[in-house]
């Protein structure tokens, strides 16, 4: 099912909430159980200064406190250093793991930056 079908409701997942963030950042787990087809997921990064950058990826697995694995094709394109970016990822959640967390690895400079990432996901019986 295609994020553009307006006709059905939209679920927003906060998966790294607005934070100042000047070391690595792992998400909380994330249950995907209820969604099914696209989801968009929203990068959001000021530019982190002292020549920061940010690499952003999704990570996945079968339980929530389990072993996770990057998700294929689930990685944002890091952010260029002291630069803001607004980023969209789509991943299909029928083709992943129920769990999904978010790990934000910050690189390059002593800088901090606010950083979030936001999804929205179709329920399976909306």
């Amino acid at each position: 099912m295609s994020i553009g079908n307006t006709r059905r409701a939209t679920t927003l997942l906060s998966l790294i909430p607005n934070d100042v963030t000047a070391s690595t950042k792992t998400g909380s787990a994330v249950d995907l159980q209820d969604l099914e087809g696209d989801m968009e997921c929203i990068l959001d990064a000021e530019a982190g200064g002292g020549s920061v950058t940010y690499a952003v990826k999704l990570t996945e697995s079968d339980t929530s406190g389990g072993s996770y694995t990057d998700v294929a094709s689930g990685a944002f394109t890091t952010t260029a250093a002291d630069t803001a970016s607004v980023q969209k990822l789509t991943v299909n959640t029928d083709e992943m793991k129920r769990f999904i967390k978010v790990v934000v690895t910050v690189a390059g400079g002593s800088g901090t930056g606010a950083v979030s990432v936001s999804a929205l996901g179709q329920p399976k019986y909306g």
